[in-house]
């Protein structure tokens, strides 16, 4: 049986690709090579612990900032266990995440921008302008990059106020007439008067996040279903999302406004954390966990970063970044991917050496000829 054209084109060209060794060492079974051997066989022992080890750290956190329990709120452990188990599981899956060879190279490009006192403006300059600015959609569309600001920064906001209240980390305690203190971690820190500014911001503020969450959704649910026709454009990957967001900001709405009608209220606040819960389950395994994947693109940035070397072609043209290029070309040696000289040659060069051997194993003279361009051994048995 004659091989697909794809391996008849990678035989032509001279290039070898062997079995991936990396399948044959996990077929082979875990253990037996000691503790190295055992995480690399076992993937999921890194990130486990990983989360193990911040679950801990956390329920510890809230134990002491909490005064012992004291100051949990029993109205709010509903959210409280929701939120322990949707952390545990987002480090589980970041630290999955950013130990993969491919993110851990740039994870380590971005440790080393930040040591280095050269890269380190032009990496926080990157970190404002793409991380908190988000200016990259911007470029696309300021509808979209409105939209975006105000879903990232309502969230960041409603996160703020209510994880140190469900945490048991802030509490407020009457200090005098028409003034309250603000306590953190069991410390008192300031006064503020009910009628100040800050207390409104307190008071109010779930409310303006939640506002700023329902209009940023409501306007990207607008434009996908105005994009409806194009692939993907509805998908319930990036439709339910932004209806949960939606409907978390909604029943969040409710609350104050059903504040004088029990029977409503009750409706409200149940509707609400069941969403809430929702919301934060879903985060590690759905499209709102891309905020632990865009760091790395600032480890992208500093590879790609004026005045690194880069590879080149023979014809002189100017390749990838040779970080990149060299951690690329060891991530697939490791699994029994070795392509020779090919991945040093730009995109024109390898089709006109792919062409140059196919010409030589038809015996057709469509192509120059070009130095070392001959087809394999095994390309020419197969032909015969």
């Amino acid at each position: 049986m004659s091989p697909p054209p794809s391996a008849a084109i990678g035989a032509a060209a001279g290039v070898a690709v062997e079995r991936p060794a990396v399948v044959e060492r996990q077929r082979a079974g875990f253990g037996g090579e000691g503790a190295v051997a055992a995480r690399a066989t076992r993937p999921w022992l890194l990130p486990a612990r990983d989360a193990a080890v911040a679950g801990g750290a956390l329920a510890v956190a809230i134990a002491v900032g909490s005064g012992g329990f004291a100051h949990l709120d029993p109205a709010l452990l509903g959210y409280l266990a929701a939120t322990f188990v949707s952390f545990v599981a987002t480090v589980h899956r970041a630290s999955a995440f950013w130990r993969r060879p491919a993110s851990a190279f740039y994870a380590r490009a971005l440790a080393t921008s930040l040591r280095r006192p050269r890269s380190l403006r032009a990496t926080l300059a990157h970190a404002g302008s793409d991380l908190a600015a988000q200016s990259f959609i911007r470029r696309r569309s300021w509808l979209r990059w409105s939209a975006h600001l105000l879903l990232s920064l309502g969230t960041v906001a409603s996160f703020a106020i209510t994880v140190p209240l469900v945490f048991g980390w802030m509490h407020f305690t009457a200090a005098a007439d028409g003034e309250y203190s603000v306590v953190l971690f069991t410390v008192p820190t300031l006064r503020i008067s009910v009628d100040g500014a800050i207390a409104w911001l307190l008071f109010h503020g779930l409310s303006l996040a939640g506002g700023a969450v329902a209009v940023g959704a409501v306007i990207f649910l607008a434009l996908r279903f105005r994009l409806r026709r194009l692939p993907g454009a509805t998908a319930s990957f990036a439709i339910a999302p932004l209806v949960l967001l939606l409907f978390v900001a909604a029943t969040g709405l409710a609350l104050p406004a059903t504040r004088g009608m029990p029977g409503a209220f009750a409706v409200a606040a149940a509707l609400h954390q069941m969403a809430v819960i929702a919301l934060l389950v879903a985060i590690p395994f759905s499209k709102l966990g891309h905020v632990l994947i865009r760091p790395l693109q600032l480890g992208a940035r500093a590879v790609r970063a004026d005045g690194e070397a880069r590879t080149r072609c023979a014809c002189g043209a100017v390749l990838a970044p040779a970080r990149q290029h060299a951690a690329v070309t060891e991530l697939l040696a490791e699994r029994g991917f070795r392509f020779g000289a090919h991945p040093d040659r730009c995109p024109a060069c390898r089709r006109r050496r792919v062409a140059a051997a196919q010409a030589a194993l038809l015996g057709a003279a469509f192509q120059p000829r070009l130095p070392g361009a001959r087809p394999s051994a095994r390309a020419r048995e197969e032909a015969a």
